[in-house]
C-alpha cells in the first residue's frame, strides 16, 4: 500500500461539493454506516451547528460550501479525518478558522483521533502543536530548532519568542 492511501489530510480549506452534509462526510469513507457518520459529526462538534438546519444533516451546502462558515468547513474535514481512520493524519492549519472555545473543545478531541498515528500539524497558534512529541520550528523556509514544547521554552531562541507573544507578551 502507498503511503499517499494511508494518509488523511485535513487542510485549511475543506474541499467541499454541492450535496449535503452528511454525503460530503460519507465521501471520506462510502462503505461507512449511518452511525459511523454520525459520530464523526459529533466528534467533529457540527452535530451542534446542524441542529439549526433546515434538514439536519442532509441540508445541501452549497457548492464549495458555501452555506457553512470557515469553522463549520474545517469541522467537515475533521470529522471526515475521522471517518477515514487513516494511519498518517496531516491537519494543515486545521482549527484555523475556529473560535477559541471550539478550537479548545475540537483539540482535546483530535488529541484521542492522533493516538496511535503519526501525526504532522502544520500550525501557527502554538497552541495548537503544544502537545506534540516533536515541534519543528522554521523561520524563512530553514528549521532554526526542533524539541518538544517544555524543551523549546527553556531555550531564549525563536520558539520562546513566538509563544511569549502569543501569550500576550512582546518580542524583544
Amino acid at each position: 500500500e502507498s503511503v499517499r492511501a494511508e494518509t488523511g489530510i485535513v487542510p485549511q480549506e475543506a474541499i467541499l461539493f454541492d450535496d449535503t452534509l452528511y454525503n460530503n462526510i460519507k465521501f471520506a469513507n462510502i462503505n461507512a454506516s449511518e452511525k459511523e457518520i454520525i459520530e464523526a459529526i459529533k466528534f467533529a462538534q457540527i452535530d451542534k451547528v446542524i441542529a439549526h438546519f433546515p434538514e439536519k444533516e442532509h441540508t445541501i451546502v452549497g457548492e464549495r460550501g458555501v452555506k457553512l462558515s470557515g469553522g463549520e468547513k474545517q469541522r467537515v474535514s475533521i470529522a471526515r479525518a475521522l471517518l477515514s481512520n487513516k494511519k498518517i493524519l496531516v491537519l494543515d492549519e486545521a482549527t484555523s478558522s475556529l473560535d477559541s472555545r471550539t478550537e479548545h473543545e475540537i483539540q482535546r478531541d483530535l488529541e484521542r483521533l492522533l493516538v496511535g498515528r503519526t501525526s504532522i500539524l502544520i500550525a501557527h497558534r502554538l497552541s495548537t502543536i503544544m502537545k506534540a512529541d516533536r515541534i519543528i520550528v522554521m523561520k524563512e523556509g530553514r528549521i532554526v530548532e526542533q524539541g518538544s514544547h517544555d524543551q523549546l521554552i527553556r531555550k531564549n531562541e525563536e520558539y520562546r519568542k513566538l509563544w511569549k507573544l502569543q501569550k500576550g507578551g512582546y518580542i524583544e
